[in-house]
């Protein structure tokens, strides 16, 4: 019987893997192949003269363009838009490190605060700055372009600012409710230990529980870069230039061209999909255990 349920469990696995790989695995041959075998009948599972002109293109169109014409004589259409792809890559990866930094500074804090130190109405604002994820973004989208648009008399429409802020209110709840619960859940005695001791507030948190609460710091940082990485929305609302527009968003308006090269798409969709799959590959344990042990008392 045991031996039955371990089949189930290893084929149901290799089932759901290969559900979840063959996507990528197929936009990954698609990527090595040009306009025409990618539209052949029957499709070509694997190239047989793999090329690199799409990822070439998406990050120095130029020079691949240029090449093209030198090669065949003739260029097929290709998106202009995604000349800007290295710069849109630049801007996320800046967004989504500095919206890390700030989660984990400002959450932690908060958190240790509503765990740590009671004073009237703390509950009430905790759920308050909890609330505020619950909202649908749709409906809040329009006072945020104000606030940005008028922020303490600044325009802030169309810089990495402008985005930075609005990622920062968006994941903050979250990540302020995750630590909340991973806090809730360790004993206080270490720090009343470190009190007596001598050690202040800040003391204590940095040199007493930031080691003990590692994986969770670890887990709201990932959840971090992560929303903020894959973000559309909201950078495409506050964006209104292709020098601010992150990754995503450049990435939308290749595919909403009226013709779109196929392998170009997916050479960028790759692309985009590599830092997230490197930081879940890398911070996977301090992921599985931070978001886990906040649940077990």
């Amino acid at each position: 019987m045991v031996n039955g349920y371990k089949a189930v469990i290893v084929i149901s696995s290799i089932i759901v893997g290969i559900w979840v790989l063959f996507p990528i695995a197929w936009m990954f041959s698609i990527s090595l192949q040009t306009e025409p075998e990618i539209h052949s009948a029957p499709p070509t599972l694997w190239p047989k003269n793999p090329n690199i002109f799409n990822y070439w293109f998406i990050f120095d169109a130029s020079s691949a363009i240029e090449a093209r014409l030198q090669e065949s004589g003739r260029l097929s259409f290709l998106p202009a838009v995604a000349r800007w792809f290295p710069n849109a890559l630049a801007n996320s990866v800046i967004i989504g490190l500095v919206i890390t930094g700030i989660n984990i500074l400002a959450a932690t804090l908060a958190s240790y605060t509503f765990t740590r130190i009671r004073f009237r109405g703390s509950g009430l604002l905790f759920y308050m700055s909890v609330a505020g994820r619950l909202i649908p973004p749709v409906a809040i989208v329009v006072p945020y372009y104000i606030i940005i648009q008028n922020f303490f008399g600044f325009n802030l429409l169309d810089t990495l600012l402008a985005v930075i802020l609005v990622h920062a209110a968006f994941t903050l709840p979250i990540n302020i409710w995750i630590l909340n619960t991973y806090l809730s859940a360790i004993p206080s005695d270490i720090e009343d230990a470190a009190r007596v001791d001598g050690y202040g507030r800040l003391e204590t948190l940095f040199k007493v529980v930031l080691p003990v609460i590692k994986p969770g710091i670890v887990a709201i940082g990932i959840i971090s870069f992560m929303v903020s990485w894959g973000e559309f929305f909201f950078a495409f609302m506050v964006t209104q230039t292709q020098l601010s527009r992150t990754l995503p968003v450049i990435v939308g308006f290749m595919a909403a061209q009226p013709y779109k090269p196929v392998g170009i798409l997916m050479a960028g969709g790759l692309v985009s999909m590599l830092p997230a799959l490197v930081v879940i590959a890398v911070f996977r344990r301090y992921l599985l255990r931070g978001l886990v042990a906040g649940a077990v008392r």
